[in-house]
């Protein structure tokens, strides 16, 4: 392969470095719409739509609309999160076999099922309001399905960091009807305002 194949290029043939890796900074802002029968959530990274308009896909409102904070938080307290990178389309599609395993449909479908896993368990615990701690049980099973990925590095204690800091954002999201949020992968800063 020639280096030039490495590198992608923007229309005037300037090579543009980066473009597979997550931002060290950005902006999400989600935006509850209720213009049906049940609320929505329009999600924009850096005033860009980032996937479809998202529902809770439930017979009840109880908030899933907004999980996509969790694959942001993840992203940016662990530096693992194959649902960011397809959102923000940052695969790695230079490299066909990390494009296949890391960012590929098991490692996104990993990701969902760790979301959807840690969103039942929080609602049975006020969505881990005022708490601080997770379910061993739960940090041990998404250490076990992570195994084959990259971020098996991370600890229990990282996970669980992750997971408190992205349900206090849900919260917010939440309580407000949605608001913006600033991370930064660089220092791990996550900060929350409404809009």
């Amino acid at each position: 392969m020639s280096i030039k194949n490495k590198f992608h290029y923007t229309d005037e043939g300037i090579p543009f470095l980066g473009i597979e890796t997550i931002p060290n900074e950005f902006v999400v802002d989600f935006v509850e719409i209720n213009e049906k029968e049940y609320p929505q959530v329009k999600v924009s990274v850096s005033n860009l739509q980032a996937g479809d308009i998202i529902n809770d896909n439930s017979y009840i409102d109880d908030g899933y609309r907004y999980h996509d904070v969790f694959h942001y938080t993840f992203a940016t307290l662990l530096g693992w999160s194959p649902c960011t990178r397809a959102m923000l389309k940052r695969k790695r599609k230079s490299d066909k076999l990390i494009d296949r395993v890391e960012d590929g449909a098991r490692a996104i479908i990993t990701e969902e099922a760790i979301s959807l896993m840690l969103f039942n368990s929080a609602k049975k615990n006020d969505f881990y309001s005022g708490m601080n701690k997770v379910d061993p049980a739960i940090l041990e099973l998404i250490k076990l399905m992570t195994n084959p990925f990259e971020v098996k590095n991370k600890t229990i204690d990282e996970w669980e960091n992750a997971i408190l800091k992205g349900y206090s954002l849900f919260c917010n999201l939440i309580k407000n009807k949605g608001g913006r949020i600033k991370f930064n992968t660089l220092n791990k800063t996550i900060d929350y305002q409404v809009i």
